[in-house]
């Protein structure tokens, strides 16, 4: 059976494909794509079992990896950038491994490695889930989900974007989410493999998901900014980014 992401192009220029993280596709880039599409033609995908684009057994990492794979042969792209963010960073660390010839190079945007307590959170939560799925259905809906999407996306704060992440991560399936989180290698705790390209990390100094570095560096920067940094950092994100990113 063949299998096709569902994707939408924006802008002109050389290729930017955007990965998405947990639960939101098109919508995450609604404030940096006008930024990043007078540069770039953007190539903007949902992940497999996210909106339109179909879910098929097996490894989800790799599954994922198949299918962005798929779609650059389809469009012709001899070779392209990448821009990934959040759990969707460890789908490009696992694309660039397999497919390093065909990207130029790439931005880890909230770079979805955890500390350690976190990782081992996470672990126990799904060996509990595997017992008692029901349980763990429970906790990524309703009052329980919108929770913790504004405790780890937005630290707690209020934000005009938070009930539009709660409607569109509640409206994806329970499964497709847990599928998710399961495929972050080791619960996210292991450290990204260093990538063949040039590269570079843009991490949140307020994030409550990631591991953040205590300081800058030629291939990690810091951001004021917390999980929520594509929409309510976008300008600063940008900056960053758009000159990496054009460099040829």
């Amino acid at each position: 059976m063949i299998f096709m992401l569902s994707y939408r192009t924006e802008g002109d220029g050389l290729p930017v494909l955007l990965i998405h993280g947990f639960g939101i596709s098109f919508n995450i880039w609604s404030k940096l794509a006008p930024l990043l599409q007078e540069h770039f033609k953007l190539i903007i995908i949902e992940l497999p079992g996210f909106g339109s684009s179909p879910l098929r057994e097996g490894d989800y990492l790799q599954n994922c990896v198949s299918e962005i794979e798929q779609l650059r042969l389809f469009l012709k792209i001899d070779r392209w950038r990448v821009f990934s963010y959040s759990s969707g960073t460890r789908v490009a660390e696992a694309y660039i491994q397999k497919h390093a010839d065909h990207v130029v190079n790439i931005v880890f945007l909230c770079p979805l490695q955890t500390q350690f307590y976190k990782a081992v959170g996470l672990t126990l939560a799904k060996a509990v889930d595997a017992r008692f799925p029901g349980l763990g259905n429970w906790v990524l809906s309703g009052r329980r989900l919108d929770l913790l999407i504004r405790l780890l996306g937005f630290n707690s704060q209020k934000s005009e974007y938070a009930r539009a992440w709660r409607d569109e991560i509640g409206s994806c399936s329970v499964g497709i989410l847990k599928r998710t989180l399961r495929s972050l290698p080791s619960s996210g705790r292991r450290a990204f493999v260093t990538p063949s390209v040039p590269y570079l990390f843009i991490w949140g100094k307020q994030d409550r998901i990631t591991a953040s570095p205590r300081r800058a560096s030629a291939h990690h920067r810091l951001i004021n900014a917390n999980h929520s940094a594509p929409v309510t950092a976008a300008e600063e994100v940008a900056e960053l980014a758009i000159p990496f990113l054009s460099t040829i």
